[in-house]
C-alpha cells in the first residue's frame, strides 16, 4: 500500500483535493516524522473540510475565509 493511499484512508477529504494529497505525500516521502505528518494531515483535512462546507476554493481562500 502506497503512502498516499494510507494518507487518504486516514483523511478521506484528501482524495477530493489532489494538490493537497500530493503536498502531504511529498512531506511523507521526505521522511518527516510520523507525528509531524499526522499534525499536518489533520490540520490540512480540517481546512479542506471547512473550505468544502463554506464553498470556498481552498487555493484561492483569503484571510476572511481562513478566519472561519
Amino acid at each position: 500500500m502506497s503512502g498516499s493511499t494510507v494518507l487518504m484512508e486516514k483523511w478521506p477529504v484528501l482524495g477530493r483535493h489532489e494538490q493537497a494529497a500530493a503536498w502531504l505525500t511529498v512531506w511523507t516521502d521526505l521522511g518527516r516524522a510520523p507525528r509531524t505528518i499526522d499534525a499536518y494531515g489533520r490540520g490540512l483535512a480540517e481546512y479542506l473540510l471547512m473550505s468544502e462546507r463554506e464553498g470556498v476554493d481552498p487555493v484561492a481562500a483569503n484571510r476572511s475565509h481562513i478566519a472561519l
